[in-house]
């Protein structure tokens, strides 16, 4: 036989913010537990008095699903016990089966009114408050249950309720004096255990939620558990584990609580354990400009996996957009350092070249590129390469060195890059003094987008254009 908590532990979802999804259905379904129709958790004791045969026959009616027969012998009971509590609680479960809301209060406010200690009367106006989205009142009504139940084990389950309708308020210090509470009356309680973990998961204290879980999972009322309902705990524990880094040990937490609906939790958080997911994410939002959600994703990813390379491509890319070119230099040189892949750490040589002639570091771009001819050497970036070392070198007023590294690029190109390597090097003839061999270099330029240019240099070399 499930206990009140229990039935409610094997059918609602975890309420932290971090895994929020209780719903009404499960809150519900705690409601049944805890005043099932019909079968009250604390049945009222059978009655001798003068409305004892109207009233079972009304239990009789009720049974059958005749709430609408039953009524009128409650009536006809409590005309002659007016001051019988039972009467009036199980005339009230009559009325809100009969979708009879305000009849049902009032049934239920006279049942507490003859006996406050009769504690399902209040459970039930807090079932009503809940259904008409009032959460004031339903944590008033458990909360008079808690106050005024004398028996331990259902005290520690109202408190426990309160613990989850308050938690979910993002009540913290509210929720965490219900616990308290539950605490005193049984310290050594699993589900204290277990909610005292859910308040410091909440709290963001995942090392104290981690040590309650565990507590929890090594109680000696643990074992007796069916298995689906030990996996709450489990993925609880898990999770636990997960935030703070531990991934094998919230795997073998995991590995015990492979039941719906914790099992598609567990893949869910697996997936965000994963430094994929939250690269993916930050490039998302890095191609539509919104570099502060990028940025923060993008530092969980390191977070996970501080060698990725990408990530610190993208950290890069980040602060090249925002015009920090210093940061984007350094994001590039860190992911170059660490990129393991000869072809791959050429490119991003490459690119870090590319950022630091941009921001007029040429001799330390000179430095980038030998390296990325070093790192594979006769690529297919080979060319590209050594034209990018000619416009460092012609940047950096090294004019000798590009002349000789364009006249090497030259030999074999084909026309369209001829005219490249050839407007480049007249710009580093004209430069370094060397007029003749500039006007061959402009007039070897003379193709497609460079020819008009390479036409304004020869007329400026010719005196023909001031």
């Amino acid at each position: 036989m499930f206990t009140m908590i229990q039935l409610y532990d094997l059918y609602s979802f975890s309420i932290m913010k971090t895994h929020k999804h209780i719903s009404c259905l499960f809150f519900l379904i705690l409601c049944a537990a805890m005043t099932a129709f019909g079968q009250p958790p604390t049945t009222p004791p059978a009655s001798t008095g003068s409305g004892r045969a109207a009233y079972l026959n009304a239990e009789e009616l009720r049974k059958q699903n005749r709430c609408g027969d039953a009524l009128a012998k409650y009536e006809e009971a409590i005309k002659a016990e007016p001051n019988n509590y039972k009467y009036f609680f199980q005339k009230g479960l009559c009325e809100y089966k009969e979708k009879k809301i305000e009849e049902a209060k009032a049934s239920y406010t006279k049942a507490i009114e003859l006996n406050k200690e009769f504690t399902s009367s209040y459970a039930q106006m807090a079932r009503i408050a809940k259904d008409q989205k009032d959460i004031d009142n339903t944590i008033y009504y458990y909360e008079q249950a808690a106050l005024n139940e004398r028996s331990p084990n259902r005290r520690i389950q109202y408190e426990l309720i309160l613990v989850n309708l308050l938690l979910k308020q993002d009540k913290q210090y509210e929720a965490k004096k219900h616990l308290e509470e539950a605490g005193k009356v049984d310290p050594g309680n699993m589900n204290v255990q277990y909610y005292t973990g859910e308040m410091k998961a909440a709290e963001n204290d995942w090392a104290g939620a981690r040590d309650e879980y565990t507590k929890a999972t090594e109680n000696p009322d643990f074992g007796a558990l069916p298995p689906a309902e030990k996996a709450k705990y489990y993925y609880a524990q898990g999770l636990a584990f997960s935030k703070l880094n531990d991934l094998e040990n919230a795997k073998k937490a995991w590995a015990k609580a492979n039941f719906s609906p914790w099992s598609q939790l567990i893949q869910q958080q697996l997936m965000k354990s994963n430094h994929l997911y939250y690269y993916k994410v930050a490039l998302s939002y890095y191609l539509n400009n919104e570099f502060e959600d990028s940025e923060t994703n993008i530092k969980k990813c390191l977070e996970i996996q501080p060698d990725y390379t990408g990530g610190f491509e993208l950290r890069g890319k980040i602060a090249r957009k925002q015009n920090d070119m210093r940061s984007a230099i350094e994001y590039y040189q860190k992911a170059t350092d660490l990129e393991k892949d000869p072809p791959k750490k050429q490119r991003l040589q490459i690119a870090t070249a590319n950022l630091q002639m941009s921001n007029n570091d040429n001799f330390g771009a000179l430095a980038t590129l030998d390296e990325a001819l070093a790192t594979v050497p006769n690529s297919p970036n080979t060319k590209n390469i050594l034209y990018m070392k000619a416009r460092a070198q012609y940047g950096s007023g090294r004019f000798d060195d590009a002349i000789n590294s364009l006249n090497t690029l030259l030999e074999g190109a084909d026309a369209r890059s001829k005219a490249k390597y050839a407007f480049l090097l007249g710009m580093a003839a004209k430069k370094g003094g060397q007029l003749e061999k500039a006007k061959t270099a402009f007039q070897n330029a003379m193709f497609g987008p460079y020819k008009p240019a390479a036409r304004i240099e020869l007329d400026k070399l010719s005196g023909k254009q001031e």
